[in-house]
């Protein structure tokens, strides 16, 4: 029994010796794998954050090229149609000249005159042209009355273009009424000033 125990005591001290170690091994490299666990985690998100940036980038340069093609056949598209109106002549025709007393449409020798003139230089220039005529009123009277006042003053020009030979199909009245002042209303002069056609000529 006496000899046995010293082997017994050896391999008790081994076996003790083995379980220290294992635990030691635990606790040292326990750490390290949740440390690789964890960086293998990120470099995967990372990995996959890569891949969903570069799909949106693939998707962005797809929206930026759609873009492009779609301004360019904008800009094709402008090129290719007429160009709109551009205005050539604005002229203005107010109470000094026409002399519209209130609630008439009348034009005096003066202002056709002034049309006649103006239908010349349009024929010497030859050139195919749009005319918007506007009438204007003071604020004298209804706007239902100055509606029709202004489109009255607008026909008495259009009329008078029509016979010293503009082509009624090239020319439109408009009537603003009372609507868009130049001057106040609540003086004479102002009135005056606001009685008024506005000839627009636009090619």
């Amino acid at each position: 029994m006496s000899r046995l125990s010293p082997l017994i005591v050896a391999t008790s001290v081994l076996l003790l010796s083995a379980c220290a170690t294992k635990d030691f091994v635990k606790e040292t490299v326990a750490p390290v794998q949740t440390s690789v666990d964890s960086l293998g985690s990120r470099v995967q998100a990372h990995d996959d954050g890569l891949k969903t940036l570069g799909g949106r980038l693939q998707g962005s340069e797809g929206r930026i090229q759609a873009l492009e093609q779609e301004a360019a056949a904008r800009a094709q598209a402008a090129a290719n149609s007429p160009k709109p109106p551009g205005l050539l002549m604005s002229t203005l025709l107010t109470d000094d000249k026409i002399k519209f007393t209130s609630g008439r449409a009348q034009l005096t020798p003066r202002v056709m005159q002034e049309l006649d003139q103006l239908v010349a230089k349009l024929k010497a220039d030859n050139q195919p042209v749009f005319v918007e005529i506007q009438g204007h009123t003071d604020a004298t009277g209804s706007d239902a009355g100055n509606h029709q006042l202004g489109l009255q003053r607008a026909e008495a020009v259009r009329m008078h273009l029509a016979r010293a030979g503009l082509p009624l199909a090239r020319m439109a009245t408009i009537s603003y009424g009372e609507s868009a002042p130049l001057a106040d209303n609540n003086t004479r002069e102002g009135r005056g000033t606001n009685r008024r056609v506005q000839v627009i000529v636009m090619r």
